[in-house]
């Protein structure tokens, strides 16, 4: 009895984590500004480099060094096809990074996971059983549709989109204690599993080596572009990775696992890293009057 009370509130904390999250991003970003920073060839380029082509290759690569259990290689490979957390614009806040930008990454993540993951899982892991219809409409559902109706209440009304973005924050970050709190109590079994397997470890080397990667070739972007690209790409959407675990009945419940360790992991290293690209940034020199 237990046991299915916290199944249903960790699938309604995680659903409204998603919702509300991707509506609050949405009722905070300036399509304007997005699009004016999203006409930044090299900016573009780099993050979809970054976040589709080596995110999902070195999730692919870990996943066979560490010979992961087919389960938490699934969960590792669907994190790797979902870049960007929601909480971007706080770790760019801290990193002293473009909020445009951000908006435009955040733009750049959405839709091109609606777009790849549907695509790329049919081939790269074909365990899943699932086609590409019923791993895109809950990434539509979940990811899209929240994203677009806050984007909607801002174009209608930016003054009532300020005025509901500190609600609905409040409300995610109650959310986001009892999503973490349920699914450690529902599957504290299963994550003191995944010590023995090298889950952990290899979740933490796939987002450090996605910022180092994503740090080192974007060296030609100002810094507060060259963080976003970083924390956009060493971060991962964790509602958009379970978004087509839950398409599936007989998914594996260590692809979940991994999944949820990924809500604890990605929220340290992200934070971690903001203020490791703080301190990075470039101070303004020191003006000498002569005279």
């Amino acid at each position: 009895m237990i046991s299915e009370i916290l199944r249903y509130t960790l699938q309604i904390a995680l659903i409204s984590f998603m919702l509300g999250s991707l509506v609050d991003v949405g009722l905070k970003l300036d399509v304007k500004d997005a699009w004016t920073a999203l006409h930044d060839r090299k900016f573009v380029l780099l993050s979809i480099l970054s976040a589709f082509v080596f995110g999902p290759l070195l999730a692919i690569a870990i996943a066979r060094v560490f010979e992961l259990p087919g389960g938490y290689a699934l969960g590792l490979l669907l994190l790797g096809l979902a870049p960007c957390a929601p909480f971007l614009p706080l770790l760019a806040d801290i990193a002293k990074g473009d909020p445009a930008y951000s908006a435009a990454f955040i733009l750049i993540a959405a839709l091109g996971t609606i777009i790849v993951m549907p695509i790329a899982l049919p081939f790269v892991a074909p365990e899943l059983h699932a086609e590409m219809v019923s791993i895109a409409r809950p990434l539509l559902l979940l990811v899209l549709a929240p994203f677009g109706i806050g984007i909607a209440v801002r174009r209608v009304s930016k003054k009532w989109a300020d005025r509901s973005d500190p609600v609905i924050r409040k409300l995610v970050s109650f959310n986001v204690l009892i999503l973490l709190s349920v699914a450690f109590a529902q599957n504290w079994d299963r994550i003191l599993d995944t010590i023995g397997t090298l889950a952990i470890a290899a979740q933490c080397i796939f987002y450090s080596g996605l910022a180092l990667f994503s740090y080192a070739v974007s060296y030609r972007l100002p810094h507060d572009r060259r963080c976003i690209v970083t924390l956009g790409s060493c971060t991962r959407n964790v509602g958009a990775a379970l978004a087509p675990l839950s398409a599936v009945p007989d998914a594996d419940p260590q692809s979940t696992t991994m999944c949820i360790l990924a809500a604890f992991i990605t929220l340290m290293i992200g934070f971690a890293t903001a203020r490791i690209l703080d301190r990075l940034r470039p101070k303004p020199g020191l003006q000498i009057n002569a005279g």
